[in-house]
């Protein structure tokens, strides 16, 4: 065993942790978020930390990675042979809790009822616990593979209290939900670690809101939990790896998704009783559906696209004939992971460029520029195509063919051009090729959507964008470089957290369960791994446009 001493800031905590492993297994492990898109497989080069003490010697392949920060080390290359102390920057994360919510009737999940001696709350009509106070709270948990937000709701009011969000901790462990799933292929003990490092922090949540109220955490008494279908199925406990792997079977679809709190290792009041959302897919979850039924559109006869981009573009689509619904692998791009200078939403990260004659950005927190999330990234690529740095294949121009002053942000970076942001963010060809392959999936999914139910983009009166990535994104934007239709320019809107919204719907509404029961029913999922049409628009969308949208 060995003594790990982390600081961050001003704060310095010592644990004991095992010989023989990274610093990031050591850090995982005791719930200390370290951001590897790679998962630790030593291929991304950003899990960068301040070490010192008994750690192995660096490797030529660590250097490569490093380039020229020689003074930090890579978590997942640097292991631990003695006392060590690593140094953590601090940060916060941009997360998107807000977003709006139709009209629900109130009905929660668990009711309180008056009795001579007290309360007592019952489920579905039967009694799980008896009290003297009328405390009767629940939670709605939107676990995202980036971010965690937990709402308390009054039940018996009806409302909302307070919401907590982080960063899903299990970050650590991968990007996206391929590396995590991974990750439990290769030992099934790493189920457990990834569900206790989603579900501790979530009861720590929950105990902070209730002790601003000052209420134990016996009066929680119903949870619904919404996700996509990885992350449900690691929360719950099932082993998720069958998504990955041929023949791709779902383990459970959580149709009839109630367990008892106790058993999901969720720290709740007697008897209480949790709820995951229905999932469609392997690869559409219940943070779709829920977000779909939070924005009514699992019950709109216009024809309406929803639409939440991340590692898997999520798409939905609405009509009055029914509803049609695909996963569209974009990568992790967006989320930060295989871009140069990628970032997550974090502290520094660029999250919004313009130009005027001049480029402009601003970050998240309003720090120095460290890097650059989704958000960033879409603007800069827009910008490079109207300045003509890229051209419609995604080519960097002739510098010939460029102006002066654009050509003053063209830099080389290992023989290769790039276009320089900040002096210390700048986007390179290989970058440019994985917003590419981003916006290519998603645009021909949204395609693949339309052909399906036999509508044209004339005929959909709107977009919804949703999700804590969606809110944040400038919409010309995305149009400009084609991740949406530019036809639909003029009918994008922004929900906000839409899962989230829909999870405390589903916790205080009886109309809103009744509709997640019946969701699936009525949904047709399109798989495009097979879809001729899909591959056909896949190759299409991978040229940008060539006109303004």
């Amino acid at each position: 065993m060995a003594k790990c001493t982390v600081i961050r800031g001003n704060v310095s905590e010592v644990f004991e942790v095992s010989t023989g492993q990274s610093v990031l297994e050591a850090l995982g492990k005791l719930g200390i978020d370290v951001y590897a898109p790679c998962g630790g497989t030593g291929k991304c080069g950003k899990c960068k930390v301040t070490v010192s003490g008994a750690i192995s010697k660096i490797t030529d392949d660590e250097k490569m990675l490093l380039g020229e920060e020689t003074e930090l080390r890579l978590a997942c290359y640097a292991e631990v042979e003695g006392d060590f102390v690593v140094t953590l920057p601090e940060s916060t994360m941009r997360i998107q809790t807000e977003g709006s919510i139709s009209d629900f009737d109130t009905s929660p999940m668990v009711v309180s009822r008056k009795t001579d001696d007290g309360y007592e709350f019952l489920f579905d009509g039967k009694v799980i616990d008896k009290s003297e106070l009328c405390d009767n709270y629940g939670v709605a948990v939107d676990i995202g593979t980036t971010t965690v937000a937990v709402y308390l709701c009054d039940l018996s009011a009806g409302k909302i209290v307070s919401v907590e969000a982080f960063k899903n901790p299990q970050a650590s462990h991968g990007a996206d939900v391929i590396s995590r799933m991974d990750k439990i292929i290769k030992s099934e003990d790493n189920l457990d670690v990834l569900r206790t490092a989603v579900i501790e922090p979530i009861n720590s949540a929950m105990a902070r809101l209730l002790s601003k109220l000052d209420k134990s955490i016996n009066c929680l008494r119903a949870c619904v939990i919404c996700g996509n279908t990885v992350m449900q199925h690691i929360a719950a406990g099932i082993n998720p790896s069958s998504i990955a792997r041929a023949p791709f079977i779902t383990p459970t679809l959580f149709e009839n998704g109630y367990f008892s709190a106790e058993s999901m290792g969720l720290k709740m009041g007697p008897g209480a009783v949790c709820l995951f959302a229905p999932c469609f897919a392997s690869y559409v979850g219940g943070d779709i559906a829920l977000g779909m039924i939070s924005s009514d559109l699992d019950k709109c006869e216009d024809n309406m696209i929803f639409l939440d981009v991340g590692t898997n573009g999520e798409i939905g689509l609405s009509t009055k004939n029914g509803l049609y619904f695909c996963s569209a692998a974009a990568g992790p791009a967006f989320e930060g992971a295989n871009i140069e200078c990628g970032s997550a939403g974090t502290d520094g990260a660029v999250c919004a460029v313009s130009y005027d004659g001049d480029i402009h950005y601003e970050t998240v927190s309003s720090s120095e520029p460290k890097g650059i999330c989704g958000s960033g990234l879409i603007d800069a690529v827009a910008i490079m195509l109207e300045l003509g740095v890229i051209d419609e294949t995604g080519a960097f121009a002739d510098e010939d063919d460029l102006d002066e002053n654009t050509l003053e942000r063209i830099i080389s970076v290992d023989g290769d051009s790039a276009f320089k942001i900040t002096d210390k963010v700048y986007i390179t060809e290989k970058d440019i090729r994985e917003v590419q392959l981003a916006k290519s999936a998603i645009c021909a999914g949204i395609k693949t959507l339309l052909h399906k139910a036999k509508i044209t983009e004339d005929d959909v009166a709107g977009l919804v964008l949703a999700g804590g990535f969606g809110s944040h994104i400038n919409p010309v934007s995305a149009c400009r470089i084609g991740l949406i239709p530019p036809s639909l320019i003029d009918r994008i809107s922004f929900r906000g957290n839409t899962a989230g919204m829909g999870a405390v719907a589903v916790l205080m509404s009886s109309e809103a369960r009744k509709r997640a029961g019946h969701i699936c029913g009525k949904s047709e999922y399109i798989e495009l791994s097979g879809d001729a049409f899909f591959s056909n628009e896949y190759i299409e969308q991978m040229m940008f446009y060539s006109d303004d949208c």
